[in-house]
């Protein structure tokens, strides 16, 4: 396993994350699905290190998340990327770079195929205060891809993006798990998810619900949303007697 979590335990105001273990072998490609405040930006932030487990353990690459030496190996874009805005994507890119110990002309020259790639070759100069969310996106994608990462966790990717970007962004995935890099994206967009995973993950209320194929799991929840309710609370309908 290159990614490894056992008995993962997150609380709150309230449990977050509940006895959550799975792992993810080299090559594999996995999806994180679950609806809003299900735990997944929180499992993923302590996958990664950037939030402390109450209990359990993540192993990456048979190293704790602190290990530095994972900067070299793990891509990560986060669900709400930031930046400085007057850095323009050229800056954020070279700075990003120099954080990860590569070398100058491979900075330059991953960054000017990246932002080629993602659309972003004439505005990239620009500062990144005047970026669109979809450029910001973009941008945030390119400095997941740039040290050309052994595994990649994304969050939400295709949000902000238009219907070009989002198939541009398909295809360089799929690229990349050709050439046999690891996958772990949570989103929302079961199509995507379809195309892009072999495995899905369902966390709700922070409980891993399902782990298997991604077509059995994704065909198991279709039928289940719709056969429920579009809400488990509707403070919109509550009371109003509006019907839709």
């Amino acid at each position: 396993m290159i990614l490894e979590a056992k008995g993962l335990q997150k609380r709150y105001l309230a449990p977050v994350l509940v006895d959550v273990s799975f792992g993810v072998r080299p090559g594999e490609s996995v999806a994180l699905v679950g609806a809003n405040g299900a735990g997944k930006s929180t499992l993923i932030k302590i996958l990664l290190g950037l939030a402390r487990a109450d209990a359990g353990e993540v192993r990456l690459f048979e190293s704790a998340p602190s290990d530095e030496i994972l900067r070299e190996k793990v891509g990560y874009l986060p669900e709400l990327p930031g930046f400085w805005g007057e850095l323009s994507a050229v800056d954020f890119l070279d700075f990003m770079g120099r954080l990860r110990g590569i070398p100058a002309r491979t900075r330059a020259e991953r960054s000017a195929k990246l932002l080629d790639a993602l659309g972003l070759k004439e505005r990239g100069a620009r500062p990144m205060a005047g970026y669109s969310k979809g450029m910001l996106q973009r941008t945030g994608i390119a400095q997941a891809l740039l040290h050309d990462p052994k595994l990649l966790v994304l969050d939400e990717p295709m949000s902000g993006l238009d219907p070009r970007a989002q198939e541009k962004l398909r295809q360089i995935l799929l690229k990349l798990r050709e050439r046999g890099v690891s996958l772990l994206i949570s989103s929302h967009a079961l199509d995507d998810i379809r195309s892009l995973t072999d495995r899905t993950l369902v966390l709700e209320k922070g409980r891993l619900l399902h782990d298997g194929p991604t077509k059995e799991v994704l065909d198991v929840l279709v039928e289940k949303y719709r056969s429920s309710e579009p809400w488990d609370e509707d403070p919109m309908g509550a009371g109003t007697g509006v019907e839709w």
